[in-house]
């Protein structure tokens, strides 16, 4: 009896020791799979498989690259959008606290991949189930929204933008570095070479 009882003392004090091994293990366990869970899952959808923009042919225009210099939070009402090596953005700001409403649509003649840019409560961004279409919603109260996109070798991109439920003027869309305004809205920007 003595024996059963050391034995039943010695077990229960390595279950003491290993049980939070045990429970670090499993921890670390889900949380790998957790981790691989997307990828796999990625990996299987078309888009995992995107060529870069840099293998693509040809390049976009020189008018629509890098950040217009006028951006900054507060800045003029309307569109800020460019090109650079990491891909397309697009961003909204106003000079005043109040909401106002920017809204759009931007379709492309290949898939596209969209992230967020700093969005708020209510705001919304939509990816149409075959990526040829993003469309969004931001309530900008005068800091900076938006959305980042990469094409999967997109020869055409069009970009059509509301404030407030009316189309903006072009002079309130600022086009690349040096916020240059396209001829109309909506406008549409095409992939040279």
């Amino acid at each position: 009896m003595t024996n059963t009882i050391r034995r039943s003392r010695r077990a229960y004090a390595v279950s003491r020791l290993l049980r939070p091994l045990a429970v670090s293990l499993l921890a670390v366990s889900a949380l790998t799979v957790s981790l691989l869970a997307p990828v796999a899952a990625s990996a299987s959808t078309p888009t995992a498989t995107a060529t870069t923009e840099a293998a693509c042919p040809g390049h976009w225009p020189a008018s629509v690259q890098g950040q217009p210099t006028l951006l900054h939070a507060g800045a003029r009402a309307g569109d800020y959008i460019w090109h650079d090596a990491t891909g397309w953005h697009l961003r909204v700001t106003h000079a005043s606290s109040s909401t106002l409403v920017f809204s759009g649509r931007i379709t492309a003649s290949a898939p596209m991949r969209v992230t967020p840019f700093r969005l708020e409560r209510g705001d919304r961004i939509a990816l149409s189930a075959d990526g040829l279409t993003i469309t969004y919603r931001f309530y900008n109260h005068g800091r900076i929204d938006g959305l980042d996109f990469r094409t999967d070798c997109a020869r055409r991109l069009a970009f059509a933008g509301y404030a407030a439920g009316a189309k903006l003027p072009t002079g309130r869309i600022w086009l690349g570095h040096y916020g240059r305004h396209p001829l109309e809205n909506p406008f549409v920007v095409v992939r040279l070479g």
